[in-house]
């Protein structure tokens, strides 16, 4: 998950500090507390006034209202997660120094941000096939969506870590992606009931052949680029919150990535000659269903990925 990082607290007694490196505006301190667990604890110029209380995973918020102004004290309850905690503090601090104006609201936002991250359920790693699902719909949002929709239009239409039945519900269309590797074949794995039954007609499954290769690009890669040209705000966010409800989390995983490469889209008409299991074949109380689909056998159904949009 993480490369190795350097702890700032392994040589700090219980009850100490020491100043974080670098230049800002406040007085920052790596600390460890009375029972000898890792702290940040931050000394802004007026009062730290939360709008609302913070709740961290795993992590104790306090204000220290014994001196005027407050202090900010953050404490990380397991000592196993300290490269975690590191993340944090670090994000936090590199917000310090991005916005000394308006620090307490920065920091909060901040905080309310990382409130969210903790709560989900993460084993704080990405598999390489959840890697390839990602990347592969990235791909496909980039290339042919935004192209053909526009950014606002695309990211709303994207609706895959969302637990819609497919990946992108448009207007007049849907759209399945799938991914798989070049080595291994056109075979991809269908992993609902749903995936390839969808009451929006046309359905169409786009198949991503990808290679690793050290020249090529990352999920990480991918989610700069869109991010850096959509130029509205609320639908930046809506993208990057999208990506995070996927389970990538810049800060957790960006470290642990494989360099991809798209060798070829190949797609298809999802209508109801292919090779799929219908609805109506499957019991109502069958809750979970995932079969293999070998995709040389469904040439009849293949169309130029550029006659879909």
């Amino acid at each position: 998950m993480i490369t190795t990082m350097s702890n700032p607290w392994l040589n700090l007694d219980r009850l100490s500090r020491i100043r974080v490196k670098g230049t800002l505006k406040y007085n920052v301190f790596w600390i460890v507390d009375v029972l000898n667990q890792y702290g940040l604890m931050v000394q802004f110029d007026k009062n730290f006034i939360p709008k609302r209380e913070i709740k961290l995973n795993g992590i104790q918020v306090q204000l220290d209202n014994s001196s005027t102004p407050n202090k900010l004290i953050l404490i990380l309850k397991e000592m196993k997660d300290w490269e975690i905690f590191l993340i944090l503090c670090n994000d936090l601090i590199d917000v310090m120094k991005e916005h000394e104006d308006d620090i307490v609201s920065s920091v909060m936002k901040r905080l309310e941000r990382w409130q969210k991250l903790l709560q989900k359920t993460t084993n704080r790693s990405m598999s390489k096939e959840e890697q390839m699902g990602l990347f592969s719909e990235l791909k496909v949002l980039q290339n042919y969506i935004i192209p053909n929709y526009g950014y606002a239009n695309g990211v709303f239409s994207w609706v895959g870590g969302l637990g819609d039945k497919q990946d992108f519900l448009l207007e007049n269309l849907a759209i399945e992606v799938k991914s798989h590797r070049v080595t291994s074949g056109n075979t991809v794995w269908i992993s609902s009931k749903e995936q390839l039954n969808s009451e929006k007609k046309p359905l169409y499954l786009l198949a991503c052949a990808l290679s690793e290769i050290s020249t090529g690009e990352t999920v990480d890669t991918l989610v700069k680029s869109i991010a850096s040209k959509v130029d509205t705000e609320s639908i930046r966010d809506e993208f990057l919150e999208k990506v995070e409800q996927y389970g990538y989390i810049a800060e957790i995983h960006n470290d642990s990535l494989t360099r991809f490469n798209v060798e070829q889209v190949n797609s298809y008409e999802v209508n109801d000659k292919f090779p799929k299991i219908s609805l109506s074949h499957v019991s109502p109380v069958i809750n979970n269903l995932k079969y293999s689909l070998d995709l040389s056998g469904c040439s009849n159904f293949k169309m130029e990925t550029n006659d879909i949009f």
